[in-house]
């Protein structure tokens, strides 16, 4: 019968130190906890509910933006539309040897203007009679254009009416230094009552004639007032 030798205390103690050191190096370094690792950092996007509240926020500015730009395109448009106007006719004396604007639209006549008024130098050259013709003139501005109407007090007829004439007119458009002529009245009645010393005089309002221009119809309408009384005049111009 073998005898098994039991190993001393001391001798237990060091081979039990040898085998932790053996357990120690077995086992790995420790590692950081996986959970660390593992978490979730907070999302660069919001959540859905909130991701589609923004969106509709922003459709509604966008909407919102939209409309405003265009009223803001309409109401110059709106607050610029041209009204209706009203004009009197005022007596206006011009040059025959100068050129001017009643001068070119009234260039074939020129001559014949002329021959009268040195006809009548001659016959009372006391007179101080200068070579000036007299038109009834009122202009309007549409759409950057500018229209004339010239009524030429030249040959005129007697309407049998009190301070009224029957006279040639023109309506021309004003463009460059030529007016273009866009229609011709050859009997237009004209009113007008002249001061105490037989001159046409723009101070009163009893007699006179009215031009009117209507932006919806792009037509100018004529009114004569004699003696206060308002009459319309059966004349339309269309402008173009």
């Amino acid at each position: 019968m073998k005898h098994i030798a039991i190993p001393s205390r001391s001798t237990m103690r060091m081979m039990a130190r040898a085998g932790g050191y053996d357990r120690q190096s077995q086992n790995p370094a420790p590692q950081a906890d996986a959970r660390i690792f593992c978490r979730r950092f907070a999302p660069l996007t919001p959540p859905r509910r909130h991701a589609v509240s923004i969106a509709l926020a922003r459709y509604a500015k966008e909407v919102v933006m939209s409309a405003a730009s265009v009223i803001a395109l309409l109401i110059p448009f709106t607050a610029g539309a041209q009204q209706p106007e009203s004009h009197r006719l005022f007596a206006e004396s011009f040059s025959l040897t100068t050129s001017n604007l009643q001068t070119r639209i009234w260039s074939d006549q020129l001559p014949a203007l002329l021959s009268g008024r040195k006809h009548l130098q001659a016959a009372a050259p006391d007179a101080n009679i200068g070579l000036t013709g007299l038109v009834y003139e009122t202009q309007f501005k549409v759409d950057r254009r500018v229209y004339v109407v010239s009524v030429l007090n030249h040959q005129c007829a007697n309407t049998g009416l009190e301070h009224s004439l029957s006279c040639p007119a023109r309506i021309a458009e004003i463009s460059g230094s030529t007016p273009r002529l866009i229609q011709e009245v050859p009997n237009f009645v004209v009113s007008f009552q002249p001061d105490a010393t037989g001159t046409k005089t723009n101070a009163q309002s009893g007699y006179m004639t009215i031009a009117s221009f209507d932006p919806a119809t792009r037509a100018l309408t004529f009114t004569d007032v004699s003696d206060g009384q308002q009459t319309a005049l059966p004349i339309r111009i269309n402008l173009e």
